[in-house]
């Protein structure tokens, strides 16, 4: 990695290991990560986070998934320049313009709401895994493991916006409005338990990301993608929950609970096929939405299977199969399948804590 590469993840480390060092967590108590040796939850490692988070906006179609394509360095660079001059870059853009369509929800468009999955992935869904994260490293014995995940949460976040970045050398807006005001708000939000406990106990908020696998003969990363899952238990309705699913696809369900440990789910909803350019001035960019939907098994929260479809055309269909249904050996792996309707396909497995390989 080249130098200024490792200085912005450094100062993004220090930076933030230094400000969540001093916020107190209000108890020991455990809201999201469960030590569950089946299911999405078995599969939750910050490695696995910084992988499937920092190159999440590959699943899309026209991204380049070759980790010799990738413009590591370049988008560093850019992240670097943005964060040290952000003034410039939010003129060029327009100050309103930024405050409505990033900062604050006023901008209803789908142009114009940016701020959308900056509530969404980055307040809500990056303080949650914060939070997870922190309760992971504790688990593991680990000395402080909220400077730990401080850490980890901002390489993820630093890599995300470089991914993103890739070649452009001019302005950013959007990653402006990630790293200095939604990344370090959502862990101060999940640092108060009051908020952990709501997410958690209420919202039985959960993370259900995506088996990352690395594909031959291209070295391609397949089958990652950071996605959280809500349920609210409705009232009067003891086995039945509204559900919500948000990440690189947005759906809405219901949940039915079939006996005291597994639920299946069915959602529908929009999901994103690929970025284009709104105003290559400042680089924002904005998702093409195509209608996807997709039916899901849990085990306590812990996603077992999941079987998706949409309108995407590089993976149209994707199955991912968690650990705990099979078993070989002693070994119980996970699978990943996937078929997109311009001929292509992949499969892969992975084991418990690690990334998985595959063919396409």
């Amino acid at each position: 990695m080249i130098p200024l590469a490792r200085r912005v993840i450094l100062a993004a480390v220090l930076g933030l290991a230094s400000f969540t060092n001093g916020m107190a967590q209000d108890s020991t108590r455990t809201y999201f990560y469960k030590p569950l040796n089946y299911g999405s939850m078995s599969m939750f490692t910050p490695w696995n986070v910084i992988i499937n988070g920092s190159h999440d906006i590959l699943q899309l179609d026209r991204q380049e998934r070759r980790f010799d394509y990738i413009s590591y360095g370049p988008g560093l660079e850019g992240v670097w320049r943005n964060l040290l001059a952000p003034g410039p870059a939010i003129s060029k853009y327009g100050w309103w313009k930024f405050i409505s369509t990033e900062l604050l929800p006023l901008n209803l468009t789908k142009e114009g709401g940016q701020w959308l999955p900056n509530y969404q992935l980055h307040l809500i869904g990056g303080g949650m895994t914060y939070r997870m994260l922190s309760e992971w490293y504790e688990y593991q014995g680990v000395a402080a493991p909220d400077i730990w995940a401080g850490g980890t949460i901002a390489v993820y976040h630093v890599l995300n916006e470089a991914v993103e970045n890739g070649r452009h050398r001019g302005y950013n807006t959007d990653l402006l409005a990630d790293l200095l005001v939604f990344d370090w708000l959502g862990v101060v939000l999940f640092s108060n338990c009051d908020v952990a406990g709501f997410f958690s106990e209420t919202l039985h908020m959960t993370d259900w990301s995506n088996l990352p696998v690395v594909t031959f003969p291209a070295g391609e990363l397949s089958s990652n993608g950071l996605y959280y899952a809500l349920k609210w238990n409705i009232p009067g309705l003891e086995r039945w929950s509204a559900f919500y699913l948000m990440g690189m696809s947005n759906m809405g369900g219901a949940s039915y609970r079939f006996d005291d440990e597994h639920s299946v789910t069915l959602a529908g909803g929009l999901r994103g096929k690929y970025l284009y350019d709104l105003d290559t001035n400042v680089n924002l960019k904005t998702l093409e939405l195509v209608p996807t939907g997709g039916v899901y098994w849990d085990r306590n929260n812990s996603l077992m299977a999941s079987l998706t479809a949409s309108g995407q055309e590089s993976q149209s269909v994707i199955l991912n199969v968690y650990p705990g249904i099979v078993e070989i050996a002693g070994v119980s792996p996970a699978f990943w399948a996937a078929w997109g309707t311009t001929g292509g396909w992949g499969v892969g497995v992975a084991v418990r804590s690690g990334i998985g390989v595959g063919w396409k």
